[in-house]
């Protein structure tokens, strides 16, 4: 007996919910042919945009397009790339809800930036300022007129629009070109001979020292560099001079001296 409920109880709810089904498929079927409560609907497929010029497509009397755009280099610019809804999918339009919006992504092609001007700025600052324009930077190092660091030429040159990711080459000065010239022997001549000596080789004195020996006063006995050494123009070369030993006013007098033979030296 108890087995017989059981299955009774079962058939009733397979029977009820088989009911509940056939009317829901029942009333999605009349709701579609006979729109009971006035509201007529239609179902439309979506058209395939995707490839089309976005100024030549022909877009539904029913859509609302919505473009968003977006770099793409291997696209013109212009193309439609993707869409939403898919197409070739249906949607549901009503007398309530009779457009649908379409969602269109649009190609800009190859992204592009102008390159800007450099000439004379820091070095390590335009090649900061290439890389967040998302560009490859080399720089090559010569001589030249500007200061050291400072960037002189550009290739492509300023003004050129080129696409993200071009290298740039920036030519970058290592300032003027420095001259070197060889220390004259200065031993065994006066200061001032010694001085007028520095001058003409292109170099400058730097401290005159007076230390005791046998030697006239103010002549020199040794020099901070030795003689014939290379060392670049304008270089100060120090001076060491004899006093004599005791000669409190010959070294006060030495002392007073100038320490270049003239003016501008």
């Amino acid at each position: 007996m108890e087995n017989m409920r059981k299955r009774l109880r079962f058939w009733r709810w397979t029977a009820l919910l088989s009911v509940l089904l056939t009317l829901s498929v029942g009333w999605i079927v009349f709701d579609d042919l006979f729109s009971p409560f006035g509201e007529i609907s239609v179902s439309v497929e979506i058209p395939d945009l995707c490839g089309l010029v976005t100024e030549e497509a022909v877009y539904p009397d029913w859509a609302d397009v919505e473009l968003e755009y977006r770099y793409d280099a291997d696209t013109p610019s212009g193309v439609i790339l993707s869409q939403s809804p898919r197409a070739g999918t249906f949607r549901k339009l009503s007398s309530q809800s009779p457009r649908l919006t379409l969602s269109l992504v649009v190609s800009l092609g190859e992204e592009t930036v102008t390159l800007p001007e450099l000439s004379g700025f820091d070095a390590r600052e335009s090649s900061a300022r290439l890389r967040e324009m998302g560009l490859l930077v080399e720089t090559v190092t010569a001589t030249g007129a500007y200061p050291a660091g400072t960037v002189y030429a550009m290739e492509p040159r300023a003004g050129t629009v080129v696409p993200v990711g071009t290298k740039v080459i920036l030519s970058v000065s290592a300032g003027p070109e420095q001259k070197s010239v060889k220390v004259p022997d200065l031993i065994g001549l006066s200061r001032s001979d010694a001085l007028v000596k520095l001058w003409t080789a292109e170099l400058m004195a730097g401290d005159v020292i007076e230390e005791a020996s046998s030697l006239p006063p103010g002549t020199v006995i040794r020099q901070s560099h030795q003689p014939a050494t290379l060392v670049p123009a304008g270089t100060k070369i120090t001076l060491f001079v004899s006093r004599e030993i005791g000669d409190a006013a010959g070294g006060a007098f030495f002392k007073k001296l100038p320490l270049h033979p003239r003016k501008n030296f």
